[in-house]
């Protein structure tokens, strides 16, 4: 019986060793890797909507530093110079982001009040940002629709 098992792992590591030598083939897996990381912030308050979107319509803050709150990036700072252009038209129009924020998955919506004095306040606007990197962006979708109550298209 013991010859048979000397045998048995003679003949085993015989084989082994004729594949890592090339006599045969042996498949390696490659090294396993983790999926890449997604970053998940925690949603941002109206405040820090709100601050997020003082900066987007801000053209005296620094064009990247805009583009780079947009999901569309600088494509989407085309759109919003010119509603800039048509909110600074009207001395007495104001805005403001206000709750609830909604959080479902990686997009977030809230609402955007526009007044102009002596007018009631205008219906509220959805808007929403995506998260992008673990950042939190305007969408193209909202920019468009700010856009369109501006009579500006995209």
């Amino acid at each position: 019986m013991t010859n048979i098992r000397t045998r048995t792992a003679t003949a085993a590591l015989a084989l082994a060793a004729s594949a890592l030598l090339g006599a045969g083939s042996v498949a390696l897996a490659a090294p396993a890797t983790a999926a890449p990381a997604v970053v998940h912030t925690a949603a941002p308050s109206v405040g820090e909507l709100q601050a997020k979107l003082q900066l987007v319509l801000n053209t005296g803050a620094g064009r990247g530093a805009r583009a780079a709150e947009l999901e569309g990036g600088e494509a989407d700072l085309a759109t919003i110079d010119k509603i800039t252009g048509v909110i600074s038209s009207v001395p007495s129009f104001a805005w403001y982001v206000t709750g609830p924020v909604n959080v479902s998955g990686d997009t977030l919506t809230a609402n955007l009040q526009t007044t102009v004095s002596g007018y009631a306040p205008f219906p509220l606007i959805e808007v929403s940002w995506r998260q992008v990197g673990g950042s939190w962006k305007l969408t193209s979708e909202s920019v468009c629709t700010v856009g369109y109550y501006a009579s500006v298209s995209c």
